[in-house]
């Protein structure tokens, strides 16, 4: 009798095939985890955080997906390729045409020791009217009154805190006015035209306190915005994104749409789209301009 160790030895799973089961698990831990979040966002402040990062989670699933059943694999393709789709969408906004009303939509970082730049490359862009957020208190007011002599009309809420921001335009407005959703600013102005412009700057979704007030801050606006007749456009660093059913509730409550594509990235260190631009009537052309000094990326406006 010959004694054979291979026969009574257990079979030892390929490195391949452990590798294959590890991936497979990951990419259905990542869709699970993304479809949770983006069904129990509205009701748990954690998850929704996870929505904002919804193009890398699928495009991280679809990676792994090749180790999936063909049906899962071919589910988990068609859902990466459709937030891919979204994320460019709207493919072009409005065709850049006569410019009508220019803005230079700005998050200039409230600690920005590069004022002098900053202020210099808002007074080369000529733009028409600038929408400022993280702008004000003492350490801006220098920067502030350079502004002023070439944008006369001038509302904001001018205070030491990240919560600043400014409208200035170099035409006379109708009206501008700051309000408040509890202790959080946004601004309302009315131009010439009788067309109505939101600044928006709500808090980020950092713990519950913030998280609520945040929620709280788009209800109060969306209903601001939804009784407003006239065209309006809604500009800012909204510390949403696109993927998230937050943001969602927002724009079919105030009734607005997106002018900027979904994806575009003007946050710093994470590239989410967190600056943004919407409308109601008119035609919009938005666009982001190249990175200044500031973590948040500024956008170009143009408003018929």
């Amino acid at each position: 009798m010959t004694n054979n160790p291979s026969a009574s030895a257990p079979v030892r799973p390929s490195v391949r095939a452990a590798l294959y089961k590890r991936l497979r698990g990951y990419g259905l831990f990542l869709m699970v985890l993304l479809l949770a979040a983006e069904c129990a966002a509205l009701f748990f402040h954690p998850l929704e955080l996870i929505t904002h990062f919804a193009l890398p989670i699928l495009l991280l699933a679809a990676l792994c997906s090749f180790t999936f059943p063909r049906p899962l694999r071919y589910l988990s393709w068609a859902l990466a390729a459709a937030v891919m789709i979204f994320a460019l969408q709207p493919f072009s906004g409005d065709k850049k045409a006569a410019p009508g009303t220019t803005l230079v939509v700005y998050n200039m970082h409230f600690e920005n020791r590069h004022q002098a730049q900053e202020i210099d490359f808002l007074l080369h862009s000529k733009a028409d009217i600038l929408a400022l957020s993280e702008a004000g208190g003492a350490a801006w007011q220098n920067s502030l009154r350079t502004l002023q002599q070439h944008y006369p009309e001038r509302c904001g809420h001018d205070v030491d805190s990240p919560f600043a921001m400014q409208l200035l335009s170099q035409q006379p407005l109708l009206a501008c006015e700051v309000h408040f959703s509890e202790v959080y600013p946004y601004i309302r102005a009315v131009t010439e035209k009788k067309r109505t412009i939101f600044l928006l700057h709500p808090p980020p979704p950092l713990g519950h306190e913030l998280s609520e007030g945040r929620l709280q801050y788009f209800q109060t606006v969306a209903t601001a915005i939804a009784r407003e007749a006239n065209a309006v456009l809604v500009v800012g660093d909204l510390n949403n994104t696109p993927y998230s059913p937050t943001y969602y509730r927002f724009k079919k409550n105030a009734q607005i749409d997106d002018a900027l594509p979904h994806g575009t990235p003007t946050w710093k260190p994470l590239f989410l789209p967190l600056d943004r631009v919407l409308h109601r009537q008119g035609s919009v052309f938005a666009t982001a301009l190249p990175w200044q000094y500031s973590d948040h990326r500024p956008l170009w406006v143009e408003w018929q």
